[in-house]
């Protein structure tokens, strides 16, 4: 991201860590104190402590996964930890044998038949991580699943496949989320997430994790320092930096039962290799840190390693494909692009606009922000006759205009994020006028955008140009008409405020304040292309942190940064509102008539509680609403949050008959291959009625795979148990406790999850069929 995320300015230089933190009881009455030392020595003093515990946990300490849900498949995810020596082989170490671990997904965690089952090799290559691509399930609906090797089992996780039944309109609900940083606060919003039953998935946008050590670098709470810290100490560059990062990410109780609960679909940003990364290098990015290709290929390799995503492991010189489409039957597709991986060097970070160089190289049609092939791919699936395309995007594809003043240039200037598709104009031009030339029966675009830790609403237009040029040519006139009726307003500022540091749009307003001018009007009404709906961070600081660390007082800060909010609001016509305070997630739920987004934020800092993210029991709560209507390609707010799911999914059957034969690839374990340079190829209530309709019968869209085909390479599936025969876990005896938030074993059945959905197989009844599968000399897949 190149805004809150570059190295926030003026924050306070944390003090050192108090010397090694205690071990917590948890760890003392699970492990011992040899085992915590043993993770140390595994991974030397840097490794940390944090992120080895739960490899102490049992072989699946480090949780269970599910993601990208299509109509007949999912991924389910585990990291197996194998013992070498009697210790635990830790992510990153590179150490253990290679590790048979089988996987059941089953109707009802108290149904003892299998849907799917089979058995899976992992080893040091993947680091262990077990990965499998269960097909042959049926649309919509809910299955559980769960892993064991020898006399271990994980968790139970919960999962769905996705409401893809084309010439049926299921509801469709899911969370919108990014940028979690570690160092910045508790992960309260996945807890909040993962306390909903009515999503269809999370859809993550980037910045999973950060690559930011505990040093210069480290930014967020100093009450945090020494509690969350990140792990390693220092910067991620190396494939173990990158398996130990993650592997720590996981520790946290509350992204870890998101996951358990819901399925997850990714993209990465920038931040899961390093700041303002492009295609031959990064901001953040030096020689004494080696070769970056060779960076970027270890961060793809842990990110595709610890994450559910499905990727084509089949590679060019343009590198790996991660773009990806998910459809929903007639209602909606879902589009994942990836704007990093092929992306031309940034211009800067936030550049001056208005001159005609400048002018030039951000409009050059030889500079990109994807590969020509994905802009094609995704303007192909625009095409494809549904009622709403939905895209996951990592930055901004609005024009957005900001005030120069904000980052310490004269008093009057505009500026870009040139890290988002202002920076690109040419592929932001190509991709709005082509939303915007879509006839009404092809659907309407919703655009949803992570990257800049704030929220924004935003329509769409087909010419960016215009919105820009109006600011360029308005905004001085009317800071200078403003200017005049203030009290006491310099006519420049030509030093910065402490906060306003090269790459962060950071609104002060401390050495003199930026004038409200009246509302821009443009010369000519640009076509409506769409709507584009970004989520605020989970954890990673915002405007309203970095004003603080330049204000000091809360209420002033929250009073700055909504000052900030009305001025941007006043030069960007098309910006329908915006919050630079809060975090958390927003809910998106889309019906044939309308798709709302409903934001859900922290609480307002005040005196009394100045940072709601060092609260580990925060939640974010629903603040405001907002819609785009059927053939509208406009927003408005909506009259409250959304309502009871309009249908939910079914429930497996036990013994079902899946529509077709349960099959499981196992991940790739080959570092995937990045690009050295950029490509040269080419239902609530007060809600208003849809105006048009749209086809009922789509094409097919263009690779990557749509819902219900699998992208990975085929392997010959295992053995099908049967509906009469479920796998057995291991030898007999009783199941050791596993994962951090397990509260009891009974015998061989699956444990209770605590703050969960008490998941459980029938233990007496399992004992039974393996008894009797035992006493018929049965060996089981």
């Amino acid at each position: 991201m190149t805004s809150a995320d570059d190295h926030p300015a003026a924050l306070p230089a944390p003090s050192p860590p108090p010397g090694p933190r205690a071990l917590g009881r948890r760890d003392v009455l699970r492990t011992g104190a040899f085992g915590a030392l043993g993770a140390a020595a595994l991974w030397g003093l840097d490794g940390g402590r944090a992120a080895a515990a739960p490899a102490f946990d049992g072989s699946f300490g480090y949780g269970v996964a599910s993601g990208d849900p299509t109509a007949d498949s999912v991924i389910i995810w585990t990291r197996f930890t194998p013992r070498v020596e009697g210790e635990p082989a830790l992510p990153g170490s590179n150490r253990g044998t290679p590790a048979t671990v089988r996987w059941t997904v089953s109707p009802t965690p108290e149904c003892t038949e299998a849907v799917a089952s089979g058995e899976v090799t992992t080893s040091p290559d993947s680091d262990h991580v077990v990965k499998v691509d269960v097909t042959g399930l049926d649309p919509y609906t809910e299955y559980f699943y769960v892993f064991t090797a020898g006399d271990e089992t994980s968790e139970v996780g919960r999962t769905r496949t996705a409401p893809d039944e084309p010439g049926t309109t299921h509801a469709l609900r899911f969370a919108q989320v990014s940028c979690s940083n570690w160092t910045g606060g508790h992960f309260g919003t996945y807890r909040a997430i993962a306390e909903r039953d009515d999503l269809d998935f999370v859809l993550h946008l980037g910045d999973y994790f950060y690559e930011y050590g505990n040093g210069d670098d480290r930014y967020g709470p100093d009450e945090l320092v020494g509690e969350r810290d990140h792990e390693p100490a220092h910067e991620t560059v190396t494939l173990e930096d990158y398996r130990i990062r993650l592997a720590q990410y996981r520790t946290d109780p509350d992204l870890r039962e998101a996951h358990r609960l819901h399925p997850f679909i990714t993209a990465f940003d920038d931040h899961e290799i390093t700041n303002n990364a492009w295609s031959g290098g990064a901001e953040n990015h030096d020689e004494s840190e080696g070769d970056y290709a060779t960076r970027m290929s270890a961060a793809f390799q842990a990110y595709t390693e610890w994450l559910p995503i499905r990727v084509d492991p089949a590679t060019t010189q343009d590198g790996t494909v991660f773009h990806r489409r998910f459809t929903y039957g007639d209602l909606a597709d879902l589009s994942v692009v990836e704007t990093r991986q092929h992306r031309s060097e940034q211009v800067g970070s936030f550049v001056l606009i208005g001159g005609p160089d400048t002018n030039e190289e951000l409009n050059d049609p030889d500079r990109h922000i994807m590969d020509p092939a994905q802009m094609e791919w995704l303007q192909d699936g625009l095409t494809t006759p549904r009622r709403w395309h939905l895209v996951g995007n990592q930055v901004m594809v609005s024009p957005l205009a900001w005030p120069g003043q904000y980052m310490g240039e004269v008093q009057g200037s505009v500026m870009v994020n040139a890290d988002a598709w202002d920076g690109y104009r040419a592929d932001q031009k190509s991709l709005l006028t082509h939303m915007a030339r879509q006839p009404a029966a092809a659907g309407d675009t919703v655009i949803l955008t992570g990257d800049i830790h704030s929220c924004w609403v935003e329509d769409l237009v087909a010419d960016p140009d215009a919105v820009l040029e109006a600011a360029v040519r308005d905004y001085p006139e009317a800071a200078r008409a403003a200017a005049a009726t203030a009290t006491a307003t310099p006519a420049s500022n030509p030093t910065p405020a402490p906060a306003a540091r090269e790459g962060s749009p950071i609104p002060p307003m401390i050495a003199e304040p930026v004038p409200v001018p009246q509302e821009l009007s443009l010369a000519t009404t640009p076509a409506p292309a769409g709507v584009e709906f970004v989520c605020p961070s989970v954890s990673s600081d915002g405007f309203y942190e970095i004003v603080r660390s330049v204000l000091g007082s809360p209420t002033v800060s929250v009073g700055a940064v909504k000052v900030a909010e009305a001025v941007l609001g006043a030069i960007n016509p098309h910006l329908r509102w915006m919050d630079g305070i809060g975090h958390g997630f927003i809910l998106i739920d889309v019906t044939e008539e309308r798709v709302q987004a409903d934001f859900h934020l922290t609480a307002e800092p005040s005196s009394s509680q100045p940072d709601p993210r060092v609260d580990p029991t925060h939640r974010p709560q629903h603040r405001v609403s907002f819609q785009t209507v059927a053939g509208s390609r406009v927003t408005s707010e909506a009259s409250g949050p959304v309502g009871p799911r309009s249908d939910a999914p079914r429930r497996a059957e036990c013994a079902p008959t899946p529509t077709g034969t349960p099959t499981a690839t196992p991940t790739a374990t080959e570092a995937p291959s990045p690009s050295g340079s950029p490509s040269a190829s080419p239902t609530s209530t007060g809600t208003p009625q849809p105006t048009g309709s749209p086809s009922p019968t789509p094409s097919t869209p263009p690779k990557p795979s749509p819902s219900g085909s699998p992208s990975w390479p085929s392997t010959p599936p295992p053995e099908d148990p049967g509906p009469d025969r479920t796998p057995a876990p291991g030898p007999g005896g009783d199941l050791p406790r596993t994962g951090a938030d397990t509260v009891g074993a009974l015998g061989l059945g699956l444990a209770t999850v605590a703050g969960g959905l008490g998941l459980t197989f029938a233990a007496r009844r399992r004992r039974a069929v393996l008894d009797e599968q035992a006493s018929e000399g049965d060996d089981t897949d």
